[in-house]
Parts: C-alpha cells; sequence; structure tokens
C-alpha cells in the first residue's frame, strides 16, 4: 500500500485534478501545471503521479470538454501568456496560429544575422545544396 493521494489544489470541470502550479521561467514562458492521469491527456509522460501540462492547455480542453489535438494550438485571445482563463482562450490550428502571430512581424537585425550564420554554416557542412538558378521570361516561361 501507497501513501494516500494529497488532496488537489483545485478540480476543474469533467474531473480535472490540478495537484501543482508552476510559474514561467526560462526555459518555459508559460505557467504549467500537474495534473492526476486523465483521459485528456493521455499520451502524456506521467511524472510524479501526474501530467505536466501548460496550464493554458488543459483550462482550453477542460472548457471544451475534450482533449486538443497536437495539432491544436491553445491562443490567448489578449496575447497575455499568464492571462489563463477560459473566456481568454481559444483553439487554432498550428497554420492558423503562427499566422495570426506573424503577419506583418519583422525580423531584427540580430536574427537575421543570426539566420544567415545557420544557413551558410548548413550549406558549408553539406546539410544543404544550392538549387540552380532558372531564369525565367517575362510570361514565366523558363527562358533558354
Amino acid at each position: 500500500m501507497g501513501r494516500p493521494l494529497k488532496a488537489p489544489i483545485y478540480v476543474l470541470p469533467h474531473g480535472i485534478e490540478v495537484i501543482g502550479e508552476y510559474p514561467p521561467t526560462n526555459g518555459c514562458p508559460y505557467w504549467r501545471v500537474r495534473v492526476r492521469p486523465h483521459p485528456f491527456f493521455d499520451g502524456t509522460p506521467i511524472r510524479s503521479n501526474g501530467y505536466d501540462v501548460r496550464r493554458s492547455r488543459v483550462l482550453l480542453a477542460s472548457k471544451l470538454g475534450r482533449a486538443l489535438t497536437p495539432q491544436e494550438h491553445a491562443h490567448h485571445e489578449d496575447e497575455i501568456r499568464e492571462h489563463d482563463t477560459p473566456g481568454n482562450l481559444e483553439p487554432l490550428s498550428a497554420a492558423e496560429h503562427n499566422r495570426h502571430h506573424k503577419i506583418g512581424a519583422r525580423h531584427t537585425q540580430a536574427a537575421k544575422d543570426r539566420i544567415s550564420a545557420a544557413v551558410k554554416r548548413a550549406y558549408a557542412e553539406g546539410r544543404h545544396v544550392r538549387l540552380p538558378i532558372i531564369n525565367r521570361d517575362t510570361q514565366g516561361r523558363i527562358a533558354s
């Protein structure tokens, strides 16, 4: 016989028991929670009698009444990562989420330099191959 389970910190709809909360760190800028094993989080590795999951994903799964697919992202409508409330969260596909946050975005010069250096290194190491340049005429046909 093992030790009796500690009481959860709080219980969400659909019986999701939260047994720990962890603030953002340098490694993860999102709040995380540990929840007891639950069908909404199958496939997530168990650690210390629970699953470690981003709090926003847990609250959105509870709001929707189903598990989120790996392709679904929990989007914060007000764009504040720490504002995890069911009314502030909506599911978006990875493409929709990226489109929402990246349209109109500009890379800083430091980011451009970092990307350029990585691409040059990949060519030098043979991980990328330059494609031939195809000359086209004004109608888009391949020119000879």
